[in-house]
């Protein structure tokens, strides 16, 4: 009987470990991932951030003032429409518009100055494009179970999630520890190195993303708007601790949207234009409404040559000329200049440039204005005097005589 014992202990240890093992295996599994300690082609993440794990607190944004609510008008950049001052005596837009990469679309935006002149906001425009779930990413969410568990979870869900959830814990049912690593995979594919923090925003379906700035005195967000299954990006760049700072913030969050560009667009937007007074379309209204307009049609040269036509009939429009020679010129090796504005370009280049297109100008405009011709003076003599004075002599007399023969009256 103890032999008998015995031997069913010995069968049992290795059975039970066995099933030990089967148990706790995929939980142990779990907590080295979550810990960044396991790696394996089934499942590897791109990199390992602590902070995966636990995202930040939600941001809100500061009441509007109602000060001069007419003065801000929505733009149709590209991808997004966007609310913008126009006008409005405390703020003034300048167009960022640079050649990042010649085999892309130019980097796009607005940078916001304060009443000062100062630098106190910049918006970047980023590729915005279709929801992308990535569930061929890992071999892991590949396999018949998960797959099934995941596409329980809508992308909308998912996306919440994404920005809110806490990933803890080994204690976890499956599905719960298998959707947990679907959120850890994708942060680690969403999330750029060196980010400082993320959450959600106040709205539902925006969340933010902050990372490094040059300038401390400045925060640094990537913002995303999840709509109707499109997903939305900017850059929005806002100094710390300054209320008309605060104000941009908080207009650009809550106003701008998703609208797909369209060439057919631009020629309504430039009818826009084309309504305004002559010193709206010299202020930096008219070029808000021509960057628009441009912005839907990149390639059209001449919509360039108008922008730059009317800024330099503005007064002290030279922030909004200088991006604009800038890109210009690294595109075409032209400005497009047509008046000196007495501009400090401090690039030599565009100096250069400007000043050779001036001169080729003035020298048309001088080929093109034809001297009048001055009438030939012909002297005159005496017998020419006198042969004139015979002439209307005789002329006098047969008028005379004309005169006398219109009186006689025949019966």
């Amino acid at each position: 009987m103890k032999r008998l014992l015995l031997l069913i202990l010995i069968l049992a240890v290795p059975v039970l470990g066995v099933f030990v093992a089967y148990r706790t295996l995929p939980y142990y599994t779990y907590e080295q991932v979550i810990k960044g300690k396991w790696s394996h082609e089934i499942f590897k993440l791109s990199r390992w951030d602590q902070k995966f794990l636990t995202p930040g607190p939600q941001l809100g944004t500061i009441e509007l003032k109602n000060d001069f609510p007419g003065l801000w008008r929505e733009f149709h950049l590209r991808d997004v429409v966007v609310p913008l001052p126009t006008g409005h005596p405390m703020f003034r837009t300048i167009p960022i518009i640079k050649i990042v990469d010649p085999e892309r679309e130019p980097e796009m935006g607005v940078l916001f100055q304060g009443p000062t002149g100062r630098e106190i906001a910049r918006l970047y425009l980023l590729k915005s494009g279709s929801w992308n779930d990535q569930l061929e990413k890992q071999k892991f969410f590949q396999l018949p179970l998960v797959r099934r568990e995941l596409k329980k979870k809508t992308p909308e869900e998912v996306w919440h999630d994404l920005f809110r959830s806490k990933i803890e814990g080994w204690d976890l049912p499956f599905p719960v520890m298998a959707y947990n690593l679907y959120l850890l995979h994708l942060r680690a594919s969403i999330l750029p190195v060196g980010f400082i923090d993320y959450g959600p925003l106040e709205d539902e379906g925006m969340a933010y993303v902050e990372i490094a700035s040059k300038n401390k005195d400045y925060r640094t967000e990537i913002v995303f708007s999840f709509e109707r299954g499109l997903l939305l990006s900017y850059l929005l760049i806002t100094e710390r601790n300054n209320v008309d700072s605060d104000e941009i913030r908080t207009r650009v969050l809550k106003g701008i949207s998703f609208r797909t560009s369209d060439k057919m667009i631009s020629p309504i937007v430039y009818k826009e234009f084309k309504q305004l007074t002559f010193n709206r379309q010299t202020d930096q209204e008219g070029m808000l409404y021509l960057f628009s307009a441009w912005s839907h049609q990149m390639e059209n040269v001449e919509m360039l040559k108008e922008m730059v036509y009317f800024m330099e009939r503005g007064q002290k429009n030279g922030p909004q000329l200088k991006p604009l020679y800038r890109y210009i010129y690294d595109r075409y090796k032209k400005t497009f200049t047509t008046r000196d504005v007495g501009l400090e370009e401090d690039d030599p280049e565009i100096r250069l440039q400007r000043q050779i297109e001036l001169e080729a100008s003035a020298e048309r405009q001088k080929l093109q204005e034809k001297p009048k011709e001055v009438p030939k003076v012909v002297p005159i003599t005496p017998r020419d005097r006198m042969d004139e004075f015979l002439r209307k002599a005789r002329e006098e007399k047969l008028q005379q005589g004309k005169r006398k023969r219109d009186k006689i009256i025949v019966h």
